[in-house]
This record gives C-alpha cells, structure tokens and sequence, in this order.
C-alpha cells in the first residue's frame, strides 16, 4: 500500500513538472506582450488608481465607466507607444541614411583626411599623445578603410534592414495584443495576482514578496535607470541640434545606450562629437560644446540618479551594466529589463531563503486582497 502512494506521489509530481511545461510552452511565444504589458501596467497604475478613487462604485453606471476608463488606459498607452517607435524609427532611418551620406561624401573628397588637411593631422596627432604613441592615424586611408568595411557588413546591414521591415506586422499585431492585455490588467489585476499566487506551489507569502518585487523593480529600473537615459538623450539632442550637428536624433539614441555603460558613459558620444566641433567652429565651441555636455549630460546623472533610486535598488552599477547585456544577448529585447530583473530577483530569493526561518505565521486570509 505505501507503496502503491509512493508511486501514485511520484506520478503526480511527474503530472505537474509535464503541466508546468506545457505552460511555459503556451505562454513563451508571447513573452513580449505579457512583459511590456506588466511594465506599462505598473508605470500607469497609479493614475489609473487616483481616478479610480474619484469614481463612487454606488453611481449608476459604475462598472461601464470602469470598463471604459481602462479602455482608455489600455488604447492610449499603445497608441503613445505606436506613435513614439514609429517617429523615431523613420527619423533615425531617415538621419542615418543622411549620415552616411555625408560621411560617403566626406571620405571621397578626403581620402587622406587625417595626413594631408591641418584638421586631420591635429586630430592624429592629438590621438597620437593620448594613446602615448600606440595609435598613429595619420596614414589611414579612408577610403579603402571604408570601402574594406562596408564590404564587411553589407551583408550584415542588408540583413539586418529586412527584418525590420518584415517585423513591422508583428510590432503592430504586439501591441494589438498589449492593448488587450493591458485592458484586463486594468480590470482584474487583483484577481489575476490572487490566481498566480495560488497556481504556484511555494509558500503564498513568498510569492507576494516576488511580485511586490517585481512591481518595485520595475518602477525603480523605468526612474533611476531608465528615465535618466531618456533624459539623458533629450538634454543631448537638444545640445547636439544647438550646435548643428547632422544626425543629432541618431547620437541621442547612441547616448541613451551607453548611459548604461559604467564609467564612461555617454562621454563616448559627446568627446568625438566635440573633436569634430573643435576642428570645424574652433576651439571656443568646441570648449564650450564639451562643457555643455559635461554638465547637462553626464554630471547630472550623478544626482539624478541618486534622487530616483533613494537606495531602492541596491545593485552596484557594474552587475546592471552586465546584467542588460548579458540580458539583451540572451532574451533580446527583452533582456534590457528582464536581465536586471533576474539579477535581484535572485538576490530577493536568496533572502527570503535566509529569512524564512524567522518569518512570522503566514495568513492565509492576506491572499483575499492582493494589491498589484
């Protein structure tokens, strides 16, 4: 008999492990719309909620306006989104394709830019004094450097541009899909929490604490991480637009990445960009376009930063640098927010597993009101 229980034990754990699988299956191909639905869900909550507040439930009429209102939400969120990837797609295509332009140009009239124009050779030369004599530049030819690269990457670049275009239909049926979530998320987020937190076999509080991370998380990555790097990008648009710099949209996108790079940082935009200031208007522009950058663009990250997080992630800067790219390398897209979330999800784990043993006697009851 018992063993007849240990055998029906065993093949009901195999049973559950097969179903979890199965789920993992049905749910991973939409992976994306789940996950940028619960960080739009969790940015947006909290205007979704003060309105909410102003609205009596005893009113006629309640629950259409409640369907309504996350109608509103869900469509205007995606209609945003839409608007937002779709501008900045055809303005970085279109500045990048004016970029290479140029740079095409610049190359076939200056072949010998760095050896034979006074500008080329201050800019070897100084290259030369930084890297201590390792780096001479000045016999570079630039036009079968750039020839020898492009016939590198054509293939590359080639590719790269058909898949964009082909997965325009799938960015836009995304969000069709996103909409429709974030719809119900606004309805039911409550009760969808409650059936997660039941579906998982581990103690209910623990689980809690996981989602109340994940909310946190999110919220703090989007304003100490995230939101500086946006802020970042304008404060160099707008600099790089002042000073007439082709492409300006196109370094912005460059500096909101490497924001995220320690150290450095965006500097490895804006300290080219001044070179070519430098040579072009002059040393007082050039002086004066390096200043600008210093301040409005990387030393106020040193506060900014600060003043989002308050100490609310405590990650040092070196494990989030490699924890999104190590995200984007393994999960794509996705990994710019879902590395970071592994990394202190992990860490969340940990101490909880640690904590456990002193954790007071769980209520059942709290899983009735589990607010998301």
């Amino acid at each position: 008999m018992a063993q007849r229980k240990q055998i029906q034990y065993i093949s009901f754990i195999a049973l559950l492990a097969l179903m979890v699988i199965l789920m993992g299956m049905v749910f991973l191909p939409y992976l994306n719309v789940l996950l940028w639905s619960s960080v739009c869900y969790i940015l947006l909550i909290p205007l979704h909620n003060r309105i909410m507040r102003k609205m009596s439930p005893y009113r006629p009429l309640f629950e259409l306006k409640r369907h309504l209102l996350a109608g509103a939400f869900s469509l205007g969120t995606v209609l945003i989104l839409a608007g937002v990837f779709f501008f900045m797609g055809f303005q970085l295509i279109g500045q990048g394709k004016a970029f290479l332009e140029s740079a095409k140009d610049f190359v076939a009239a200056n072949p010998l830019f760095f050896s034979q124009t006074d500008a080329g050779v201050t800019i070897a030369n100084l290259v030369q004094k930084i890297s201590l004599g390792t780096v001479d530049i000045g016999e570079i030819d630039l036009r079968s450097e750039t020839l020898k690269f492009l016939s590198s990457y054509s293939n590359t670049i080639m590719t790269f541009s058909r898949s964009i275009l082909l997965n325009v239909g799938n960015f836009v049926l995304s969000l069709a899909f996103v909409c429709f979530t974030l719809y119900f998320f606004y309805l039911d987020a409550s009760y969808l929490a409650k059936v997660f937190i039941q579906a998982i076999p581990i103690d209910p509080r623990n689980t809690r604490r996981l989602l109340v991370k994940f909310r946190e998380v999110t919220k703090n990555l989007f304003l100490g991480f995230f939101a500086v790097a946006f802020y970042q990008a304008i404060a160099g648009f707008v600099i790089f637009s002042a000073f007439r710099i082709h492409g300006a949209l196109l370094f912005s996108a460059m500096v909101l990445f490497c924001s995220f790079i320690p150290m450095l940082g965006c500097a490895l935009v804006w300290f080219p960009l001044g070179l070519g200031v430098l040579v072009s208007s002059g040393p007082v522009r050039g002086i004066a376009f390096w200043v600008l950058c210093a301040i409005f663009i990387s030393f106020l990250d040193n506060f900014l930063r600060p003043f989002f997080l308050k100490d609310r992630i405590k990650i040092h800067p070196l494990l989030i640098f490699f924890s999104i790219v190590g995200g984007l390398k393994v999960f794509g897209l996705n990994g710019v927010l879902l590395g970071p979330l592994v990394i202190i999800l992990f860490f969340t784990i940990v101490d909880i597993a640690l904590e456990e043993e002193s954790l007071p006697p769980i209520d059942d009851r709290a899983d009735e009101n589990v607010e998301v």
